[in-house]
């Protein structure tokens, strides 16, 4: 207020009146403010706008914020800051209220996964990565950059673009389409059957199929499996190597096969795809019409119908048959001993391990003597290296001979001094000294000295033999 000047209280409240005006004008008028960044310093001027980028406040009244592009890079801010003659050549758009530039622009940029190394071999389960192109361009396009098993790049190609790109990349050119996994894993069985070192789960197994009928199948609870690893556009194989040579059949990735000189190598594509048995091979034959089937020597073989999995050595008294063990085997009837095998062709080859079974204490009273071996009843034991046994039991209620496989006679123990084995089918026919007239002798108290007599003199020629 001037000095000297003087004003009635009407004229004071007209001036109040028009300062308070002033005041509230002056606040209701707020300055604009714009995001305000260039891509060419920060990526994510173009790909994450409105996000830590930064502010700043317009000096001139009525301006605008803008959004531009030039030579691929955005810009943002006030015009008159960017654009003092407040001309902004397209493409760019133009807003007139805070912080209005915040969007991706153009609208339609294009959005590529963006990563690179072990982490960006699956982005399928990586949203994070799917970002606007930081540099526009129309026609822009997205890529896959495959380098090696642990590392992959994908991105924009305006962008950055490896020169080695155009020889072994993917592109696309629409939003989030270099996707494609870049290795892949398939898997396969793998295992080894060797002469020396069976294994008959790498050779054949027996699984349960669909319609309840068996089927001859491999399946990764039975061995083990490896992991073919291969690059996009790369295809590797399962495989299966059999020599029947060396008896060597072995299974595992292509990835892994080593060089084979001879034998065949079978390959397949697809998960456990190299499933398939191998044909089993048997000897054929009956001791009726071939005398050596029971030998196990020079036997004739067949090959087996697709699916069998075991041969078999069936005995039934004295009569043997061996053959494939397929969907139309069965035991011939009772009394029909069978032993089936399949760890390798022909594995029904050998002598099967029969022993003369017989208890003197059952009144078989030529079990000690064996005057008719032809007559006597004989086992099968339950495997062909088991031995044939025999041996003189004292029990209260007598002595007596015992005869059979191991398994058969557990009077026969590691401690039996009276027990007498040997190796081969039917070969525990040796006579004991001891005879079952013999065992009335034990009840009669005169004879005593003459039964253990007896007994000692058949300890002292089987130590002796």
């Amino acid at each position: 207020m001037a000095r000297g000047l003087t004003l009635d209280s009407h004229s004071q409240l007209l001036f109040l009146m028009a300062g308070g005006l002033l005041i509230v004008g002056l606040a209701i008028v707020d300055s604009l403010e714009c995001y305000a960044c260039d891509s060419a310093e920060n990526s994510e001027c173009a790909t994450r706008p409105g996000q830590q980028l930064e502010v700043e406040e317009c000096s001139q009244a009525n301006d605008e914020c803008v959004i531009s592009i030039s030579a691929g890079l955005t810009r943002r801010g006030c015009l008159t800051r960017l654009y003092p003659n407040g001309y902004c050549a397209a493409p760019c758009e133009r807003c007139n209220t805070s912080l209005c530039n915040r969007h991706v622009y153009p609208t339609d940029r294009l959005r590529c996964y963006q990563c690179s190394g072990a982490e960006c071999i699956d982005v399928t389960s990586s949203p994070q990565y799917l970002l606007p192109c930081p540099v526009y361009k129309e026609g822009d396009r997205c890529y896959t950059n495959l380098y090696h098993l642990s590392n992959t790049m994908r991105g924009c190609e305006a962008t950055n673009i490896p020169d080695s790109c155009p020889h072994v990349c993917l592109k696309c050119n629409y939003n989030g389409c270099n996707t494609e996994k870049t290795i892949t894993e398939s898997r396969c069985l793998q295992c080894t059957h060797n002469r020396l070192s069976p294994n008959p789960d790498c050779l054949r197994n027996q699984a349960e199929s669909e319609d309840a009928q068996p089927r001859c199948s491999l399946d990764n609870t039975t061995v083990t499996h490896c992991v073919n690893r291969v690059m996009y556009g790369h295809r590797e194989n399962c495989f299966t190597y059999q020599n029947t040579q060396t008896e060597l059949v072995q299974r595992g990735c292509s990835t892994t096969m080593g060089f084979y000189s001879s034998g065949v190598v079978t390959q397949c594509h697809g998960e456990f795809c190299n499933a398939n048995c191998q044909d089993i091979v048997c000897a054929a034959c009956n001791s009726t019409a071939d005398p050596g089937c029971r030998a196990g020597r020079n036997l004739p073989t067949e090959k087996c119908a697709a699916g069998t999995t075991a041969c078999y050595s069936c005995e039934q008294d004295t009569f043997l048959r061996r053959g494939c063990a397929d969907e139309n085997f069965a035991p011939a009837g009772p009394g029909d001993s069978c032993q089936l095998c399949r760890d390798a062709d022909s594995c029904n080859r050998y002598s099967v391990r029969s022993c003369y079974r017989c208890n003197a204490q059952d009144q078989d009273t030529d079990c000690a003597a064996m005057d008719l071996p032809s007559a006597m009843t004989t086992s099968n034991c339950s495997s062909p290296t088991e031995l044939c046994v025999s041996t003189v039991v004292s029990r209260l209620d007598g002595i007596y001979t015992v005869r059979g496989c191991e398994g058969q006679v557990p009077e026969c123990s590691a401690n039996d001094p009276y027990c007498v084995r040997c190796n081969g089918s039917l070969c525990n026919y040796a006579p004991t000294l001891w005879r079952q007239t013999q065992v009335g002798l034990v009840t009669d108290p005169d004879n005593l000295p003459d039964n253990w007599w007896s007994l000692l003199q058949y300890w002292w020629s089987r130590k002796l033999r």
